[in-house]
């Protein structure tokens, strides 16, 4: 690999350290900086991150005390509340999936506006009017809003999942009318003399974009049709669109008649609430009505959590934007999840009907370990190891070490190893170096103190060449797997001073849990040193260095952050050496839609939070088990839905307990449950939000047991950054079968538990001395964050 000689000597030590899923450090300095300021340290000995160019913020009050949210919505395949059919739970179309061609003519940008009604017969209310900016052109436009899910005469069940008081259509301003970045002047005096959005086009040129303020349709709203009264402050008012495409209908434009996103806003507070489905049949005014989440619930932040999953498919949980996601990222949100799904050999998408991406053909390699992100973080979710299997959706770090001890390269493999082998079909891609396999475990037997037994397994590794022929594992050597995706922005835009904080509070902690801050080199700028915060020791300081890293370490594809292939530091990968070249194999914009697409990612609520309705796939339409003039089948379903209500109110009261457990043995001395973003970060929808990650970003000396050999940064083969808890119940869906640790080689949360040494051993010691009861709630805890 071409690295200047006197960076690699000052910085060799550190030239190793990348995590799972996260930046190889060979090409440390020789990418562009993003800008021409220089990166200097501060007085901490760091320099902490800024974002220059700034987006807009989304929610303000215009001069005429107008308030204003701005929002970003999508199609969808079905409405929010609509299950699965009995008896096929992954089948039919459903609301949390993308359908084909979701990145193109898909989205669309949603202003709301909330004024003082100036009738002045009508003192204390509201009217809100909604202006909606359509990527393509729109007939027919459906809106639906103040949703009711029952009329006045029928029974008290949930007889629709869809039914909204309002299901009229939308106005259309007069082209040019407001461009972008204009504000409309609300209320709209003339708004009953604006045309329907009604008939379609007899042709629209799919090549021929809308232009700005082309078309722009508005809706405005004065009644809540669930309270059967004027729109006061405080009021909630939920809203999707029935959304029609316009063009000639085929196999280029794709489906053309979607739903899209359930949003509630309460009346005089801008934002959109992150909801969940009310009780559903204790006589309530509406059924499944929808409700504010908790605060404690919410887990990124009051702008970054996601509804409730009321269409149960939780195992795309992990792949959301938030509902708070500006109009104008969720175009580039889309790209962005193309882009994930993109092989970097064939340029096609994991999904099918989805067009090639022809910018990402023949990038990948030549050496790799898969050829798109989502083969290592499926679902978005976390990468774990099997028996036998080559470890090729895992990160596998090799090292040497000098005559003096420092870490050097490998080389028979350089930094990594590669185990990828990908066919197409036609064509087999192999980018392997070696074979690295988990051949069996050592089994450990252990204890409670109440005498319950436990077993804990620990990796035993083989390698092998490409051929078979077995191989001495690599003197350094550290495993890891890919984590899950969720919440990554919101990490990147805690403030540095909040970590210190954190490192300095834990040097008078009574279990001796002292965390220290990860220092690296800054990729771009490797004189000054950054604070990392991601992979398993937090040696990527930000988003856009995790990406590239990856893009470059997993997949052999370039970027001007890291232009030179990592497995060229083998001594004899001459194939690697020769598939360098001048030119990033990815460009910057394609870089840039990744980091938004993995920055805006929003986080999962908490579940089984008080209140919480059990999730089941019940009769979609209670109507027709009203009306059947036998009630045994109604009697039967409503006595269900009353046995799962019991055991989610008990599940709730053992989260409830099991969250004081969880302080009681001083987990949060690391696991800290809430931080706090900051001010300033690019993304509008990443400021100022109280989160719930459970974690303090710092590393701790985890002991020898889960210590190996491979030291990254400033951190020792026995330390680990704090992994954050959000969204690890989750796992069992959007990864069936995952393991957890840094390795993989915890089968269950309780296990991982009981691998905590070190800093962790008082934790876990407490933990051990809880009865089987306790430690179930504490462990159902942990699953409900």
């Amino acid at each position: 690999m071409s690295i200047r000689p006197a960076l690699f000597a000052a910085v060799s030590w550190v030239c190793l350290a990348v995590a799972a899923c996260s930046p190889g450090t060979a090409q440390i300095g020789d990418g562009p900086p993003p800008d021409n300021e220089p990166v200097v340290n501060g007085p901490d000995g760091y320099a902490e991150l800024t974002w220059p160019e700034q987006q807009p913020t989304t929610h303000y009050t215009l001069p005429s005390g107008t308030l204003v949210t701005k929002v970003g919505g999508r199609t969808r395949d079905r409405h929010a509340r609509e299950m699965p059919p009995k008896g096929d739970p992954m089948g039919g179309d459903n609301y949390m999936t993308f359908a084909a061609h979701y990145f193109e003519r898909r989205t669309h940008d949603i202003t709301i506006y909330d004024n003082p009604n100036p009738d002045p017969k009508k003192p204390g209310t509201r009217i809100l009017t909604l202006v909606v900016r359509p990527q393509w052109w729109l007939y027919g436009t459906n809106f639906r809003g103040g949703y009711i899910g029952r009329r006045g005469e029928e029974p008290y069940l949930p007889m629709s999942v869809a039914l909204y008081g309002d299901n009229g259509g939308m106005k259309q301003l007069p082209p040019g009318t407001l461009l972008k970045d204009q504000e409309l002047k609300t209320p709209i005096s003339n708004y009953d003399a604006l045309p329907d959005n009604n008939s379609p086009s007899t042709y629209r040129d799919l090549n021929r974009p809308l232009a700005d303020g082309e078309f722009v349709l508005v809706k405005q709203i004065t009644r809540s049709p669930a309270l059967n009264r004027e729109l006061r402050v405080g009021d909630l008012y939920e809203f999707e669109l029935g959304i029609f495409l316009d063009g000639t209908k085929g196999d280029e434009l794709g489906r053309f008649n979607y739903y899209s996103d359930a949003l509630v806003y309460r009346v005089g507070s801008p934002g959109i609430v992150p909801w969940y489905r009310g009780p559903c049949c204790d006589a309530p005014a509406i059924p499944w009505d929808s409700t504010p989440i908790p605060d404690s619930a919410l887990a990124g932040g009051k702008l970054m959590t996601l509804q409730e999953n009321t269409s149960g498919f939780p195992h795309i949980s992990f792949m959301q934007a938030s509902l708070n996601i500006t109009g104008r990222n969720i175009q580039a949100f889309t790209e962005g999840r193309r882009l994930i799904h993109t092989s970097f050999f064939t340029g096609g998408h994991h999904e099918p009907g989805n067009p090639p991406v022809t910018a990402a053909m023949n990038k990948a390699g030549p050496r790799f370990q898969q050829a798109s992100c989502i083969d290592c973080h499926v679902n978005n979710g976390k990468s774990s190891p099997a028996l036998n299997t080559p470890l090729s959706t895992m990160v596998v770090l090799t090292a040497d070490v000098d005559a003096t001890g420092k870490l050097v390269p490998d080389s028979r493999f350089g930094g990594h190893l590669w185990q990828g082998v990908v066919n197409d079909g036609r064509t087999q891609y192999d980018g392997r170096n070696a074979v690295l396999k988990v051949t069996s475990y050592r089994e450990i037997p252990g204890k409670y103190p109440d005498g319950t037994a436990y077993t804990l397994q620990e990796p035993i590794y083989s390698l092998t060449d490409r051929m078979g022929q077995a191989l001495e594992l690599p003197a350094r050597m550290s495993v890891h797997t890919a984590p899950h995706m969720v919440g990554m922005g919101l990490l990147e835009a805690v403030p540095e001073k909040q970590l210190k904080a954190l490192a300095e509070a834990s040097q008078h902690d009574p279990d001796g849990a002292v965390g220290k801050l990860q220092l690296i080199p800054d990729p771009r700028s490797p004189s000054a040193t950054r604070v990392g915060r991601f992979g398993w020791r937090g040696t990527a300081s930000t988003v856009e260095e995790q990406v590239s890293g990856a893009l470059n370490n997993d997949m052999g594809v370039t970027t001007s952050m890291f232009p030179t292939h990592n497995c060229s530091l083998a001594k004899d990968d001459v194939d690697c050496r020769n598939a360098n070249s001048t030119t990033p194999e990815i460009s910057n914009e394609n870089v840039r839609l990744i980091v938004d697409y993995t920055s805006l990612l929003a986080v999962p609520p908490q579940r089984h939070f008080p209140g919480q309705q059990p999730l089941r796939n019940y009769a979609v339409d209670f109507g027709e088990l009203v009306q059947d003039p036998d009630q045994s089948r109604l009697e039967a379903e409503l006595a269900k839905m009353r046995e799962d209500e019991a055991a989610e109110r008990q599940l709730q009261e053992r989260v409830a307990a099991g969250s004081v457990l969880f302080t009681q043995a001083r987990c949060n001395a690391c696991h800290v449950a809430t931080l706090t973003t900051g001010t300033a970060h690019r993304y509008a929808e990443l400021r100022e939000q109280s989160i719930h990650p459970y974690t303090d970003l710092l590393l701790h000396d985890m002991g020898p047991e889960l210590g190996d050999n491979y030291p990254q940064g400033v951190a020792t083969g026995q330390e680990w950054r704090t992994a954050p808890l959000w969204s690890l119940g989750l796992l069992e869906h959007t990864n069936p079968g995952a393991r957890f640790l840094h390795d993989g080689r915890a089968r269950t949360i309780e296990e991982a538990i009981l691998w905590h040494g070190g800093q962790g051993r008082a934790s876990r010691d407490r933990f051990k001395a809880m009865s089987k009861e306790e430690r179930g709630k504490l462990i159902d805890f942990v699953n409900s964050l």
